[in-house]
């Protein structure tokens, strides 16, 4: 794949992110058991971006192996990363391999996020930055969250609290770190700005 691929560094393992090529040429290079793993799926755009994260990962491990839980959530077998999560836009995909439970998001900034706050974010959580972009960065951390729960029925108001953000991130768009809840547990999340148009959070 290799286009614009950059390597992120995290305390239980590693975050790739690169551009999305075109379908026809994701399926061109596409293994067999790739292919079939799109076999069901007709939709173009989500043919790309299965095939996208697949292609990321078969870079970073040849040997690794996918299997999907019946919720559809991959699972990598018999490799030295025992989680993974992905995640995709519309031109670029994330793929975290990690020790632990793990959870990857990666957006544009130029989706309507303000559309559906009210469903994903409390009023105290949005009083903790006046960013222009902290609806955006407070989804990813919660879609991030949500991936490293693994479970389904999760609630991202009730069961996802955004505790502190350090440091600020009101004037610059520089590294930040976030604490949350997550159920009874808390997660320490980082979030990246990949260039002027995404962003991406990941729990460490």
């Amino acid at each position: 794949m290799g286009r614009n691929l950059t390597i992120y560094p995290t305390q239980w393992g590693q975050i790739a992110v690169a551009q999305i090529p075109d379908k026809e040429l994701l399926e061109r290079e596409a293994t067999e058991e790739e292919l079939c793993s799109v076999a069901d799926i007709v939709a173009p755009s989500r043919r790309r971006e299965r095939l996208a994260w697949r292609a990321l990962l078969r870079e970073l491990s040849p040997a690794a192996e996918v299997e999907y839980q019946p919720s559809g959530k991959p699972l990598l077998h018999d490799f030295q990363y025992k989680h993974i999560s992905v995640s995709h836009c519309r031109d670029f995909v994330a793929v975290a391999l990690s020790l632990e439970p793990c959870g990857v998001d990666i957006e544009r900034y130029d989706r309507n996020f303000g559309r559906v706050r009210s469903r994903y974010m409390s009023e105290r959580e949005a009083l903790l930055s006046t960013h222009k972009d902290w609806a955006a960065m407070v989804w990813c951390a919660k879609e991030a969250l949500f991936k490293m729960a693994g479970r389904e029925g999760v609630d991202f108001k009730r069961d996802m609290q955004i505790i502190s953000v350090e440091p600020p991130v009101d004037v610059n768009r520089g590294c930040w770190h976030l604490v949350a809840q997550l159920f009874d547990v808390k997660i320490e999340l980082s979030g990246i700005p990949i260039d002027e148009d995404h962003i991406l959070v990941f729990t460490l």
